[in-house]
Protein backbone atom coordinates (compact mmCIF):
# COMPACT_ATOMS: atom_id res chain seq x y z
CA UNK A 1 0.00 0.00 0.00
CA UNK A 2 1.40 3.27 -0.88
CA UNK A 3 1.88 5.87 1.94
CA UNK A 4 2.02 9.83 2.07
CA UNK A 5 5.50 9.77 1.80
CA UNK A 6 5.16 8.13 -1.87
CA UNK A 7 2.61 10.31 -3.09
CA UNK A 8 4.70 13.31 -1.69
CA UNK A 9 8.41 11.68 -3.37
CA UNK A 10 6.40 11.43 -6.81
CA UNK A 11 5.28 15.18 -6.67
CA UNK A 12 8.42 16.37 -5.79
CA UNK A 13 10.28 14.52 -8.66
CA UNK A 14 7.51 15.30 -11.43
CA UNK A 15 8.21 18.67 -10.96
CA UNK A 16 11.80 17.90 -10.70
CA UNK A 17 12.62 19.52 -6.94
CA UNK A 18 14.29 16.07 -6.54
CA UNK A 19 16.74 13.92 -7.32
CA UNK A 20 15.01 10.18 -8.65
CA UNK A 21 17.69 8.40 -6.16
CA UNK A 22 17.86 10.79 -3.47
CA UNK A 23 15.82 10.66 -0.55
CA UNK A 24 13.77 14.04 0.02
CA UNK A 25 14.75 16.77 2.70
CA UNK A 26 12.93 16.70 5.75
CA UNK A 27 12.11 20.18 4.32
CA UNK A 28 10.53 19.29 1.61
CA UNK A 29 9.11 16.31 2.69
CA UNK A 30 7.03 18.24 5.42
CA UNK A 31 6.14 21.05 2.83
CA UNK A 32 5.13 19.28 0.40
CA UNK A 33 2.82 16.72 2.84
CA UNK A 34 1.25 20.03 4.05
CA UNK A 35 0.17 21.01 0.54
CA UNK A 36 -0.93 17.44 0.11
CA UNK A 37 -3.07 17.80 3.44
CA UNK A 38 -4.30 21.15 2.03
CA UNK A 39 -5.10 19.96 -1.20
CA UNK A 40 -7.49 17.12 -0.35
CA UNK A 41 -8.74 19.39 2.48
CA UNK A 42 -9.65 21.46 -0.56
CA UNK A 43 -10.75 18.66 -2.79
CA UNK A 44 -14.18 18.26 -0.29
CA UNK A 45 -15.67 21.75 -1.42
CA UNK A 46 -15.71 20.00 -4.80
CA UNK A 47 -17.28 17.42 -3.66
CA UNK A 48 -14.15 14.84 -3.47
CA UNK A 49 -14.68 13.74 -0.03
CA UNK A 50 -12.46 10.78 1.10
CA UNK A 51 -13.04 11.38 4.56
CA UNK A 52 -10.57 12.56 6.19
CA UNK A 53 -11.03 13.35 9.80
CA UNK A 54 -7.11 14.72 10.51
CA UNK A 55 -4.34 15.81 8.61
CA UNK A 56 -2.31 12.85 7.36
CA UNK A 57 1.88 12.23 8.75
CA UNK A 58 3.90 10.88 5.96
CA UNK A 59 4.24 7.46 6.94
CA UNK A 60 0.10 7.22 6.87
CA UNK A 61 -1.32 5.42 4.45
CA UNK A 62 -2.64 6.95 1.13
CA UNK A 63 -6.38 7.43 1.79
CA UNK A 64 -7.60 6.62 -1.82
CA UNK A 65 -7.69 3.46 -3.64
CA UNK A 66 -4.93 2.48 -5.77
CA UNK A 67 -6.29 4.14 -8.87
CA UNK A 68 -6.53 7.59 -7.59
CA UNK A 69 -2.60 7.66 -7.40
CA UNK A 70 -1.53 8.72 -10.23
CA UNK A 71 -4.22 11.67 -10.09
CA UNK A 72 -3.16 12.74 -6.53
CA UNK A 73 0.67 12.57 -7.51
CA UNK A 74 0.15 14.80 -10.92
CA UNK A 75 -2.19 17.40 -8.85
CA UNK A 76 -0.11 17.60 -6.19
CA UNK A 77 2.99 18.29 -8.57
CA UNK A 78 1.13 21.02 -10.41
CA UNK A 79 0.20 22.36 -6.97
CA UNK A 80 3.43 22.32 -5.27
CA UNK A 81 5.22 23.56 -8.46
CA UNK A 82 4.81 27.22 -8.23
CA UNK A 83 6.39 27.15 -4.86
CA UNK A 84 9.39 25.81 -6.43
CA UNK A 85 9.69 27.99 -8.83
CA UNK A 86 8.87 24.96 -11.68
CA UNK A 87 6.58 25.16 -14.32
CA UNK A 88 4.45 21.91 -14.51
CA UNK A 89 4.53 20.51 -18.14
CA UNK A 90 1.22 18.78 -18.00
CA UNK A 91 -2.07 19.38 -17.34
CA UNK A 92 -3.73 17.92 -14.24
CA UNK A 93 -6.92 18.98 -14.83
CA UNK A 94 -7.91 16.02 -16.45
CA UNK A 95 -6.95 13.90 -13.99
CA UNK A 96 -8.47 15.91 -11.30
CA UNK A 97 -11.91 15.99 -13.14
CA UNK A 98 -11.84 11.87 -13.28
CA UNK A 99 -11.49 11.62 -9.45
CA UNK A 100 -14.40 14.10 -9.18
CA UNK A 101 -16.87 12.47 -11.62
CA UNK A 102 -15.26 9.16 -9.63
CA UNK A 103 -16.64 10.93 -6.07
CA UNK A 104 -19.96 12.59 -7.39
CA UNK A 105 -23.13 11.16 -5.71
CA UNK A 106 -26.35 11.96 -7.24
CA UNK A 107 -29.12 11.23 -4.75
CA UNK A 108 -32.36 9.40 -6.42
CA UNK A 109 -34.99 11.18 -7.30
CA UNK A 110 -38.39 10.02 -5.75
CA UNK A 111 -41.45 11.32 -7.95
CA UNK A 112 -45.18 11.02 -6.02
CA UNK A 113 -47.29 8.59 -7.55
CA UNK A 114 -49.60 11.65 -8.53
CA UNK A 115 -47.19 12.87 -11.15
CA UNK A 116 -47.74 9.80 -13.29
CA UNK A 117 -51.30 9.94 -13.22
CA UNK A 118 -53.26 11.45 -15.91
CA UNK A 119 -57.10 12.41 -16.14
CA UNK A 120 -57.90 11.39 -19.83
CA UNK A 121 -61.23 13.50 -21.02
CA UNK A 122 -62.41 13.38 -23.92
Amino acid sequence: MATCRDIVTRACRKIGVAAQDEPLTADMASATLSSLNDMLWAWKLASVDIGMTADLALDDPFPMAPEYREGAVYSLAARIAPDNNEVAGFDADDFFRKIQAAYVVIDPVVMPDAMFRRRWTL
